[in-house]
This record gives C-alpha cells, sequence and structure tokens, in this order.
C-alpha cells in the first residue's frame, strides 16, 4: 500500500504545474481587463468633469483661450491628445454662432466639448480598440 501511494504521488509531480500554466493567462487577462476598464471609467469622468468646468467658464462670458486654459489644466494629469471644441447658440435658439469671441451673447447656449485619445495601459485593451477614445459635450446657458 505505501508502494503504490508513492507511485502515484510521482506520476502526478507535473500536474500542478501544468494547471498553474493553464489558468495563468485567464487569471492575468481579467487583471489587465480590470485595469483598462478602471482607467475608462476614470479618464471618462475626468473628460466629462472637465467639460463641465469649461462651459462654467463660457457660461460666465470667458474669452475661447481662457475656456481652453481650464479644460487643459483640469486634463493635465492624462497623457494622450486633448482637443477641446467651443461653439454656442444664439439666444433665438436657430442660428449657430460662427466663432465663440464674437459671437457669444447672454441668453444663449455655451457649448464645450472635450475629446480625448490615448494609449491603453494594458495590451487587453486594445483587443476592444486600438487607443481608448472618450468625448463629451456640455451645454450651459450663457449668463
Amino acid at each position: 500500500m505505501v508502494g503504490t501511494h508513492s507511485q502515484r504521488r510521482r506520476n502526478e509531480r507535473g500536474a500542478a504545474a501544468v494547471e498553474f500554466a493553464l489558468i495563468v493567462p485567464i487569471l492575468l487577462t481579467m487583471v489587465f481587463g480590470i485595469v483598462d476598464f478602471g482607467m475608462a471609467i476614470n479618464r471618462y469622468a475626468m473628460v466629462n468633469n472637465a467639460a463641465r468646468e469649461g462651459v462654467r467658464e463660457a457660461s460666465l462670458g470667458a474669452t475661447e483661450s481662457e475656456i481652453k486654459a481650464v479644460v487643459t489644466k483640469s486634463m493635465s494629469d492624462v497623457s494622450g491628445t486633448v482637443v477641446v471644441t467651443i461653439a454656442c447658440k444664439k439666444p433665438d435658439g436657430t442660428t449657430t454662432c460662427t466663432s465663440w469671441n464674437v459671437g457669444a451673447e447672454t441668453g444663449g447656449i455655451a457649448e464645450v466639448t472635450v475629446d480625448v485619445t490615448s494609449d491603453w495601459l494594458t495590451p487587453i485593451g486594445t483587443l476592444v480598440a486600438s487607443k481608448l477614445k472618450v468625448a463629451k459635450t456640455s451645454k450651459m446657458r450663457i449668463e
């Protein structure tokens, strides 16, 4: 009886290593996916806040360069490309302003769009898309 137990143990020595080798890729994929998903949620929150800060400045009558500076400052921790677009509508709601600095009027609507494109943290994100792209538009009445 002792001989069969030690013989079975000798035959199963590599089983744990093989099982570990089969499970590790699945576990790493899950961990990297969680990291990339968390980063995407964080980026969405940052872009949302930056757009709101920018449109708040716009609604208070800031110039286009001041609005872009506020948005850029709030996105300073983000690596990647940040594009800020500023637009407005006239108080009648039918006409779009040709330029923010010229066309913004009290009672109109300010619109700030923040578009961020950055790399994923892990290679797993590239299975979904080559780059992480997040965009948010906020609108507010011009005071």
